[in-house]
């Protein structure tokens, strides 16, 4: 496999992993804002997530595997390779694929246009903020070579070329004048949606299920780290009935919390809805339901079954979908056998 191609590999599955992380925070402003979540904002969230990643990988990697690499210089003067273009007992066209300095040239160029584009897009600046961002990522990328990853290594595994530094910056302008073409901001009121759509429940189930698995498992790394360093005592010796309990105890008193004194989880905060009685005296009653019928077998079945918790999870959450299809307003079985209807939170509960 090729350098090029393990990079876009690289970068491709880390960059996922980044955008299902940023998931929960970008549904939240977007519930906020204008009331939904579409595939736009999805496609958006992944691409920008992996140009990210692609930025570090294509930049940085791959990193030397040994001690016995080659040092790079550096290329400190204006101009200097890109003054080598041409230079070549070539004519025409076609060759200039087969320049090295071309292709340096224009593959920098090229990696920093989408940077402009996303400025514009998510930021909603234009041409001047997008070329300090690229120029000042570009001078971070470079600065970070030229140190050896900041003296992670002895020397330079990459070349420092000042010339990057100038045609990086010069995609990122060049990508905010491209994307001002094809990006158009929404003008006057904003109109929010009245109907809660599956996709809005769907994302406040995705954002559950992420709840649930994250919180569990940054509590168990926590209670593992403080185990071992403060207490000096191996892996080994930890208890793992007590791993399981705060890996789905602590998630659960969480979920618990919100659904019995705020009448929703956390994934219905996210994507701002809120569950009613349909019996106000009945409220308290019908929050405990709620919660044993919706996010409670989930961590039931994870404490349960730790060995294979993660399809358990999975599992359930793909039944839970399938029951809240046809269901008005999507409600779900939590909220049909707790007498509950939902309805999109407004300002007055603190959406």
């Amino acid at each position: 496999m090729s350098d090029q191609v393990a990079n876009a590999a690289v970068a491709t599955g880390l960059g996922s992993v980044v955008a299902v992380l940023l998931l929960v925070p970008v549904a939240a402003f977007e519930y906020r804002r204008d009331g939904k979540l579409g595939p736009g904002d999805l496609a958006i969230l992944l691409s920008g997530a992996v140009y990210g990643l692609a930025l570090w990988t294509y930049t940085l990697l791959p990193m030397p595997k040994t001690d016995h690499y080659h040092c790079k210089g550096r290329q400190t003067t204006p101009f200097g390779t890109i003054r080598t273009i041409g230079f070549q007992d070539r004519h025409g066209i076609v060759w200039l694929v087969h320049d090295p300095a071309f292709l340096q040239v224009a593959l920098n160029v090229l990696l920093f246009v989408p940077l402009g584009f996303y400025v514009r897009k998510l930021l909603g600046r234009g041409v001047v903020v997008a070329t300090v961002l690229g120029f000042g990522i570009s001078l971070l990328i470079e600065t970070t070579q030229a140190t050896g990853d900041w003296h992670l290594f002895g020397c330079a595994y990459r070349k420092f070329d000042v010339d990057d530094l100038m045609v990086n910056t010069l995609g990122a302008l060049a990508g905010s004048l491209l994307a001002a073409l094809v990006v158009h901001h929404r003008t006057g009121r904003i109109v929010l949606p009245t109907h809660i759509t599956y996709g809005r429940r769907l994302v406040g189930m995705v954002s559950d299920v992420l709840f649930v698995a994250l919180t569990g498992a940054a509590v168990v790394v926590l209670w593992k780290a403080a185990f071992h360093y403060g207490l000096q005592h191996g892996y080994r010796a930890i208890d793992e009935d007590l791993r399981t309990v705060l890996q789905w105890g602590a998630p659960g008193v969480a979920e618990a919390v919100l659904v019995l004194g705020f009448g929703r989880t956390f994934g219905e905060w996210v994507v701002s809805v809120r569950a009613v009685a349909r019996r106000s005296r009945l409220t308290p009653v019908s929050r405990v339901v709620k919660l044993a019928a919706g996010v409670g077998p989930m961590l039931v079945v994870g404490f349960l079954a730790p060995s294979w918790s993660t399809g358990a999870l999975l599992g359930y959450a793909l039944l839970t979908a399938a029951v809240a299809l046809p269901t008005r307003e999507h409600r779900g079985l939590s909220h049909v056998v707790a007498g509950m209807d939902l309805a999109i939170a407004g300002d007055e509960d603190g959406a």
